[in-house]
């Protein structure tokens, strides 16, 4: 009984543990398609994921449709796995936007971390939805 009560124990500490290996500042670029009508071109935004523990927090900076900064910022987290799989969600909001964003894959053992995703727009009264991929490195 002692024995499975001490395995049962490790197997517990195991995640949290093997989580802190994906610890640090992963930093790179979000990319998302055009939306017809609205933007002159593909959006692409610096992006830095903070990951403590088994939390990892997110954020990059909105920019216009021009592609200025809008001083609005996108923020969110998730909760990593011991594989490194993270969902993280979180979105922005400013003057007549806002929107709801969600990016899943997985941190790499290797520093490298690829996403892919969608943000939930509604923008002045119009409601539209696009594609994002994010491909960071530590």
């Amino acid at each position: 009984m002692i024995r499975f009560l001490f395995l049962a124990a490790m197997l517990c500490a195991a995640s949290p543990l093997a989580a802190q290996s994906f610890n640090g500042v992963w930093q790179g670029r979000l990319t998302c398609d055009a939306v017809q009508g609205m933007t002159q071109a593909p959006l692409a935004a610096p992006f830095t994921i903070r990951v403590e523990g088994a939390v990892a927090k997110y954020e990059r900076p909105v920019l216009s449709a021009s592609g200025a900064r809008t001083g609005a910022w996108e923020r969110g987290e998730g909760r990593v796995a011991a594989d490194g799989t993270l969902l993280l969600q979180g979105g922005a909001s400013g003057r007549g936007f806002h929107y709801r964003a969600r990016y899943e894959g997985k941190l790499g053992t290797d520093g490298e971390a690829r996403f892919t995703g969608t943000q939930d727009w509604m923008l002045d009264d119009r409601d539209f939805k696009r594609a994002c991929a994010v491909e960071l490195r530590r």
